[in-house]
């Protein structure tokens, strides 16, 4: 009998402290951002843009109904026949949270898509192996206030961001896979999703500048991971006219032309004079020496071109409409982290981050100190006067569309004017979009009437601390034919009786 060979399993070797090291290097940023984007929220008490609770109020649609292809709780709007989900992607992920209280749902979705935000660009500059990668991905939010506050807001442009970091660094590379799936992903993540086509095309601009034959393949892709993403949507050919309308009217049409007769927020106003130079003009900086360096190493690598076009781009779109800082500001720090190389000193990255943080807190912070100003709009004793008058399937007029997404919350079941953008009102019927603009600004003595048989509505809702909204709302309280059912010290509901069903 022959002994037997068979050796006892062998423990495997515990790894190396290099390779702990580098565990713990690849595991650490990641927490990190989410440490960063939990205090920022925790910063915020309650949602700070109105937006947030739009988003919401379609996640509870979408877990009572379905994937929504009409919208019937703003019948005014153009989007209550032509309705697509430009932001499907996000309310999927807001559907788990959606039983929860609407501030903590808002919370949990922003700490996860907020460290998103951040680990999309980290994950680029670890790919090209730039050293404190963590910290270069941090760096705009030291380097521009209004970014950081935008890096705190709940919505959809928080998965934009790696997206669109993602997407160029593919077409720079020219790894066409992952770049037909960034692009696949767009139309389901963001209204802007033909900036993958253009970020593909600005790779391959690089590629000419920097002496190398452009590929037609990298746009092809592009366009192709597009095409797939639009015919794999539900709501496929409405999500290409509602791209269109808000480029084409919104956008160019409204805001960058100055339309009057809109107010479309904040955020669609210019990024110039003060608020440039406290916001932007860090981020510009990054940039321009990025694009020197870049230029100069153009015929080693047209990569850091790549990202100085695009940051270039996007800092020139947000001197015409400030929000596109949250895609400049990360896109000016990629350029020069890329641009730099694996050659910086060990100095630069922190010596750039202390004084960019520095600056922003001597000169750029009001934009994060607003963040604690937003208190809730319907506590939960108005909400519940406001569902104990309003019955459900009820028409509200309502003086204005920003909070339609706070109304949506206190009172569901029952329809308002406009969510989103009131250029969807006018686009759908302009002539009663004037009529409403009007009764809101230039009432007449008696408006009620108006409203019941304009617009079909048995009740008007409106907030009473806004200058804009005092005309209607002392017209309304003149009025025999208006009756106040609740009152508070921001919001005011009269009935109007007899309210026909809207056209």
């Amino acid at each position: 009998m022959t002994a037997s060979t068979d050796q006892p399993a062998r423990a495997p070797e515990p790894p190396s402290p290099s390779a702990w090291r580098r565990r713990a290097e690849a595991g650490l940023p990641p927490a990190g951002f989410v440490a960063v984007a939990l205090a920022l929220q925790l910063w915020t008490p309650v949602p700070f843009d109105a937006d947030t609770a739009y988003h919401l109020a379609v996640a509870r649609l979408i877990r009572e109904h379905g994937v929504l292809q009409s919208f019937p709780w703003t019948p005014f709007s153009w989007l209550a026949d032509h309705y697509a989900d430009k932001e499907l992607l996000f309310h999927l992920l807001l559907v788990p949270l959606a039983g929860l209280d609407w501030t903590h749902a808002a919370r949990i979705a922003g700490v996860a898509c907020g460290a998103a935000a951040l680990l999309g660009p980290w994950a680029v500059l670890r790919a090209e192996r730039v050293p404190r990668a963590w910290l270069w991905a941090l760096l705009p939010m030291l380097a521009s206030g209004y970014f950081a506050m935008r890096l705190a807001l709940v919505r959809p442009h928080l998965l934009a961001i790696p997206l669109a970091a993602v997407a160029t660094w593919a077409a720079s590379r020219r790894r066409h896979r992952w770049l037909f799936a960034a692009a696949a992903v767009y139309p389901f993540a963001y209204v802007g999703w033909i900036a993958a086509l253009v970020l593909a095309v600005l790779a391959e601009g690089a590629a000419l500048l920097s002496g190398r034959r452009p590929s037609w393949r990298t746009p092809a892709v592009a366009l192709g991971g597009l095409a797939a993403g639009v015919l794999l949507h539900p709501n496929r050919v409405e999500l290409l006219r509602f791209a269109w309308l808000v480029v084409s009217d919104i956008l160019v049409g409204t805001a960058w032309a100055g339309k009057t007769g809109f107010t479309l927020g904040g955020e669609f106003q210019p990024m110039v004079g003060e608020a440039f130079l406290r916001f932007g003009s860090l981020p510009w900086a990054l940039t321009a020496v990025a694009a020197a360096v870049a230029w100069q190493r153009r015929r080693e690598d047209a990569q850091p071109l790549t990202f100085a076009l695009a940051a270039a781009a996007w800092g020139g779109a947000s001197l015409g409409t400030e929000r596109f800082v949250e895609y400049f500001a990360p896109f000016s720090a990629l350029a020069l982290a890329l641009a730099l190389g694996a050659r910086p000193r060990r100095w630069l990255a922190p010596g750039l981050a202390a004084g960019a943080l520095a600056f922003t807190a001597a000169f750029g912070l009001g934009p994060v100190r607003a963040l604690r100003l937003r208190a809730l709009d319907f506590p939960p004793p108005l909400e519940a006067a406001l569902r104990e008058r309003v019955p459900v399937g009820a028409q509200v007029f309502t003086c204005g569309w920003l909070t339609t997404g706070e109304m949506m919350l206190a009172l569901p079941g029952r329809r308002f004017m406009v969510a989103l953008d009131p250029v969807l009102f006018h686009r759908k019927d302009p002539a009663l979009y004037a009529r409403w603009y009007e009764l809101v600004h230039r009432p007449p003595p008696l408006p009620a009437l108006a409203v019941r048989e304009t617009f079909g509505a048995g009740f008007v809702l409106c907030e009473t601390q806004l200058r804009e909204m005092r005309p209607v709302v002392e017209a309304m309280a003149r009025d025999p034919g208006a009756k106040v059912e609740v009152e508070s010290r921001y919001w005011v509901l009269f009935s109007v009786a007899g309210g026909a069903p809207p056209r």
